[in-house]
């Protein structure tokens, strides 16, 4: 038998152009499909505050126009709010500067054609706390404003991990920029191992630890929850590769999930999309029975059990966020529905 995938010549521009096409008369089948046995959130009350907090930060930083826009579009305070719905106040805010930091990066400071490693060694010195962010990239004064909200909240032991989790997902942007640079692809399993360093679910997940109930900071995590973050910070990446796959070749980007399978199988694009729904129920069940095997657990804690069902809340909800926000063009419309019921949504 033959090892290694079969490879064809697939020309990256024509796959680019195909990937774009193939996504608006696929678009109802695939989101069908991508929703089934999905659960669909209503929207946190403390949206509508969260947005307006977060707005007014960024304008207080003096960020950019460009970074402004993007705070706008992307509605971090909806996310948060779905995904931590019973958290307090001062964790709910550090979350959302979070997930702004994180789309910030990666639509503002990662997409510029400046090395990606000049940002590494600035965080790193600005989540220490041993550099004042005078004078280096814009970034790095909302990272230090959410460090002195974890420390705020009495997090200050979970910074060293969360220090190294926003490095190791800036690294992974040097491949990415490599790859979109011309360098060749990398494998499915390559490119499944930087999209759960890259969705950036894992930073979320570690910050959530402020909140009452879970797993707190100076506390160690046992490995069934790591092992849970990572699953679920998958298949979140997946989702969004599925979700935006359009919006990537539009704007002439290389790398995606899509693409990868095609070149790892030698399939046309219209297949590959039927691959990464299957990687993507396969990765749910996985992730369903990993959350299940913590909370039948009689050895574990019942501040784990909960903790596993907090993980687990994060996949759907900002499935449900993906669908709503104008980031990628509010997927659920009337051109091209998902075809599931949305019973109990705002």
């Amino acid at each position: 038998m033959p090892e290694g995938p079969l490879l064809f010549p697939f020309p990256d521009l024509e796959m680019a152009k195909d990937i774009s096409g193939s996504f608006q008369p696929l678009k109802p089948w695939l989101l069908s499909h991508l929703g089934k046995g999905r659960a669909t959130y209503p929207a946190h009350p403390q949206t509508t505050r969260l947005e307006s907090a977060i707005l007014a930060w960024a304008a207080d930083l003096e960020m950019s126009k460009e970074h402004l826009q993007v705070t706008v579009e992307a509605t971090p305070g909806h996310l948060v709010g779905l995904f931590a719905p019973q958290a307090p106040w001062n964790v709910l805010l550090p979350l959302t500067k979070l997930q702004m930091i994180l789309f910030w990066l990666n639509t503002v400071d990662l997409g510029s054609d400046q090395p990606v490693g000049h940002l590494i060694e600035p965080a790193r010195a600005t989540l220490e706390g041993r550099k004042a962010p005078s004078g280096g990239p814009d970034i790095l004064r909302p990272m230090a404003s959410l460090r002195d909200d974890i420390i705020a909240a009495g997090g200050a032991a979970l910074l060293p991990g969360f220090t190294d989790l926003m490095l190791g997902f800036l690294h992974e942007y040097t491949h990415r920029q490599a790859w979109e640079g011309g360098d060749p692809l990398p494998s499915l399993d390559r490119y499944l191992q930087h999209r759960t360093r890259t969705a950036g679910i894992v930073l979320g997940m570690w910050v959530q630890r402020l909140q009452p109930g879970l797993v707190g900071p100076g506390e160690e995590l046992p490995e069934p929850l790591l092992q849970l973050m990572k699953q679920g910070s998958l298949l979140v990446g997946l989702d969004n590769d599925l979700h935006s796959c359009h919006l990537a070749a539009d704007s002439g980007e290389r790398l995606s999930l899509i693409g990868v399978i095609c070149q790892e199988y030698g399939i046309p694009v219209d297949m590959a999309f039927s691959c990464a729904l299957t990687l993507n129920a396969v990765m749910r069940y996985e992730n369903a029975n990993t959350a299940a095997a913590i909370c039948a657990d009689p050895s574990l804690p019942d501040a784990v059990k909960r903790h596993a069902q907090a993980i687990f809340y994060w996949v759907d909800s900002v499935y449900t966020w993906s669908l709503e926000t104008p980031r990628y063009g509010r997927l659920q419309s009337i051109d091209g529905g998902t075809g599931q019921q949305t019973a109990g949504r705002t």
